[in-house]
């Protein structure tokens, strides 16, 4: 049997869709079209899904070659311009993400004011703790235990008068201490000094 008519036996295989024609293609040329896209692509897995493609491609045209080489010189193009592509997508995704980055404040940004964030509140707590016992009790309930004034009053066995009354007391001593001098000033300066270096 000569050479052209293995070609011609197979091209005609391959229009009718013969499995046995199908099948002898895709192994001639499966393993170097996945190695020829890895090359291109830099990845295996995207190698052999180009690869595939390519195969289905040719399938959907196969009443479209003449010649074997036709069909050679279709997968080989067929795969290069797939993994053109697929580098085209991974760059506008790249662009995508640099502009979702920048929209986003960066992460320095968030670092500095967590630590501002932090000073400030060791700072309230600081001043919290100083407070008058009974004061700084209802403050801690209200605030940082989320009770409401009846379940303060009953807990503490007092009138909810009482907590009302504390409660403005230790708001009034906070927003002193906080301000005089400058303390909260000078905490905000020295996180903004500290981020600055």
């Amino acid at each position: 049997m000569s050479q052209a008519l293995t070609e011609n036996t197979l091209l005609k295989g391959i229009r009718d869709g013969e499995e046995i024609a199908v099948r002898h293609l895709f192994d001639l040329y499966y393993r170097p079209l996945c190695y020829y896209a890895e090359k291109l692509t830099g990845d295996k897995a995207e190698a052999q899904d180009v690869a595939v493609n390519v195969f289905l491609k040719l399938l959907q045209k196969k009443a479209d070659f003449e010649h074997l080489y036709e069909i050679r010189a279709f997968l080989y193009v067929a795969a290069r311009n797939a993994c053109i592509d697929i580098y085209r997508q991974k760059k506008r995704h790249e662009r995508s993400l640099e502009e979702i980055q920048y929209l986003l404040p960066p992460e320095n940004d968030k670092d500095d004011l967590d630590l501002i964030d932090t000073k400030i509140m060791q700072r309230l707590f600081q001043e919290i703790e100083s407070l008058p016992p009974q004061c700084s009790k209802v403050f801690k309930l209200l605030f940082l235990n989320k009770l409401d004034t009846r379940e303060i009053a009953r807990q503490m066995r007092i009138s909810p008068k009482t907590v009302l009354n504390q409660k403005a007391k230790a708001i009034r001593l906070l927003r002193v201490a906080l301000l005089k001098g400058g303390s909260l000033v000078a905490i905000l300066r020295a996180a903004v000094g500290h981020v600055m270096n």
